[in-house]
Order: structure tokens, then sequence, then C-alpha cells
């Protein structure tokens, strides 16, 4: 796979991942909010080193073709966060995206300066026509990064994830790029 850097107003997002980081990655994604906002997608609490090893380590490709394509997230010098882009369907020109960032980082407007990059990466990099994904309806933060990024709900998902024994609901969204 490509490695790919990409500089956006106070942020840098990178698929290249220094090693020497990790206990810095480690911090950042051992957040038990982590699991319900991301609707699990692997993430267990408390996170490990061994997690996140896997995560970094994981492969992306098939048959030399990316299927995903993961971002670390600097800001100020420290990891923020992940954004990526799975499911990537190049026959039907769409992806998936999905974002977290630390509980430190958030509410300074990271996730969604990550957001328009990985918009911009998509349609000019990748030549994707559309991106989609979910948040579940009491995720007022992620709501507002994908309505600032110009995403608009298309339904509501109801009931459609499990976490501790109750169901909960999700918008989805989209956007033509």
């Amino acid at each position: 796979m490509a490695d790919y850097t990409i500089k956006s107003g106070n942020i840098v997002i990178t698929t290249k991942f220094p090693r020497e980081r990790i206990n810095e990655f480690v911090s950042c994604a051992n957040d038990s909010s982590l699991g319900l906002n991301l609707m699990s997608h692997g993430f267990h609490y408390p996170y490990t080193e061994e997690d996140a090893m896997e995560f970094i380590d994981k492969n992306r490709e098939v048959e030399g073709e990316s299927f995903a394509i993961d971002f670390y997230i600097i800001y100020e010098n420290n990891v923020a966060g992940v954004i990526g882009l799975s499911d990537i369907d190049y026959d039907n020109s769409r992806s998936h995206v999905g974002y977290w960032i630390g509980k430190d980082y958030r509410g300074k407007g990271i996730a969604t300066e990550a957001l328009k990059a990985v918009i911009y990466f998509a349609a000019r990099t990748l030549r994707l026509h559309s991106l989609y994904t979910s948040a579940l309806i009491d995720n007022i933060g992620s709501i507002i990064v994908l309505t600032r990024n110009g995403f608009s709900i298309d339904g509501i998902s109801k009931d459609c994830f499990m976490y501790d024994n109750r169901f909960y609901s999700a918008f989805m969204f989209s956007q033509l790029l």
C-alpha cells in the first residue's frame, strides 16, 4: 500500500505510524466511550498495546488493491485519533468513512478538519463518487462533524446496535463527492 501524508489546517493525517509512539496511541484509544460511539468496530475497554499493534499491522489489501486506508491524526505533534476509509468499493466508487478522536482532543475541530482532508483525498486520489457512514443519534459531536462537512442524513437505522444490553439507533449519512 502507498503511504499518504496530508496537512490540513492545524493537523496532519498520515498512513505512516511510527511504532515508537505506540504508547501515545494506546493512551488516546483507551477510552470507555469509544466502544459505544464507534458501534464497537473492534474497540473494547481497556485498550491495550497488543490491540494497537494488531490494528496497525492489520492487512488492508487484497491482490494489491486497498479495501481500507487508515490515517493517524496528528495534532500539535500528538496522536489525536484515527480516520479512515473502509469497505472501499472501486466498482461502485464509494466507501465507508469512520473516525475517532481521543477524549483530550475533542471539541477542537480536529475531526472536522481530518474529515475535510479525507473527503478531498477520496475524491481526488481515489476518484470515489460517494462516502457513507453512521452516527448514534445521541452522538451530537459526530453529527456536527458530518454535517459541517456536507454529509446529509439519509435515514435512521432503529435499534441497529446493542451495547451493554441496550439497543441504540443511528443516523445514516452520505455525501456525493
